[in-house]
């Protein structure tokens, strides 16, 4: 009877994948969700109903490695049923965020710094002015045996990826072309940064293909066996879902279109703290505050606090007060519209 539900589990936390973009798997979970309230918007206008909360959702993602408690991968990912779509908002891990008073403000350590998923998805549901309904943590060692679950997922890789780093247990090796990659080949993949021109958002724009090769991958395939086969791999997950959250997500993320599920990051550029040559990613604040109010129901303030900004530094009130483009990309026509920009 445990298994059998365990199976029934992973059964609609993987129809949920697929909304996600299929990056990381929920499985064993506890609380119910929050709030009785959604943002509806009219004009732009933001305006508050009372709705059932099952109808609007926030989940902040998170992909740890397996050493040092830093996140590879921070995502948003909102559930609108309402208007029938889904959209997952890449965090680039260098984003600059004071989260601590110690030096190091890298969003990628907060997870470390402020003891856990929970406390992360407080801290950022503060600074974007979001409800984050609830949260998925998960390492990348269970990340590739979910892969190797699915029996891999097949992608074109833009360069030849080498890289060596025997302080994190680091070791990449993947030639240019057409691969399939198996859960070790994948965790490379998507943790590679080196050989792109641009740096941690090439890595972000790599993970954008992997999701929509994972997200073909399911669609095409799953089924009951896949199924089980994610169930036995699926261990660490770190999440605050119910059963039944998880079950209610995965029949509305089947009901929609592939067209309907879409991708962007959160606009930006990168700039050098000065005192310390630290290179960090920092947020354009009008267009992120106009993407948590179009896909992310913002109910509050987009950083009233500043903590996406260093005041100390010219270079990061230049970008943080400039109004950057980005695009928003339907996972389906992620391959033909990404162009990776190799060293």
């Amino acid at each position: 009877m445990k298994e059998k539900s365990k199976i029934i589990k992973i059964l609609f936390s993987s129809a949920f994948i697929l909304l996600a973009g299929a990056l990381l798997v929920s499985v064993v979970l506890s609380s119910r969700n929050r709030g009785e309230t959604k943002i509806v918007y009219r004009d732009r206008a933001v305006v508050e109903t009372q709705v059932d909360a099952e109808e609007f959702y926030n989940i902040l993602f998170l992909g740890t490695d397996d050493e040092a408690g830093l996140c590879d991968v921070i995502m948003l990912v909102n559930l609108d049923v309402e208007r029938g779509r889904a959209t997952v908002a890449q965090i680039p891990r260098d984003t600059y965020a004071a989260y601590t008073d110690a030096s190091y403000k890298k969003l990628n350590g907060a997870y470390a710094s402020l003891g856990g998923a929970a406390r992360t998805a407080e801290f950022l549901s503060g600074a974007f002015g979001i409800d984050i309904h609830h949260y998925v943590c998960i390492n990348l060692r269970t990340l590739g045996a979910l892969v190797d679950a699915i029996g891999g997922v097949d992608i074109e890789l833009p360069c030849d990826m080498r890289y060596s780093d025997a302080e994190q247990g680091l070791y990449i090796n993947l030639k240019k072309g057409a691969a399939h990659l198996d859960g070790e080949t994948a965790r490379q993949f998507i943790r590679f940064r080196s050989g792109y021109a641009n740096g941690d958002l090439g890595r972000i724009d790599a993970q954008k293909l992997f999701m929509a090769a994972l997200f073909s991958k399911l669609a095409d395939e799953f089924s009951p066996v896949m199924a089980a086969k994610l169930c036995a791999a699926a261990e660490g997950v770190e999440t605050d879902l119910s059963i039944s959250d998880m079950m209610s997500m995965g029949v509305k993320a089947l009901g929609m279109k592939a067209d309907s599920i879409a991708l962007l990051t959160l606009p930006g550029k990168e700039a050098t703290a000065e005192s310390s040559g630290a290179s960090y990613y920092v947020l354009s604040a009008e267009p992120t505050a106009e993407i948590m109010e179009e896909y992310f129901g913002r109910r509050k303030e987009f950083d009233s606090e500043q903590i996406f900004l260093n005041t100390r530094y010219n270079s990061f009130r230049d970008i943080y007060f400039s109004n950057m483009e980005y695009s928003v990309i339907p996972i389906k026509e992620v391959a033909e519209n990404l162009e990776l920009s190799v060293k």
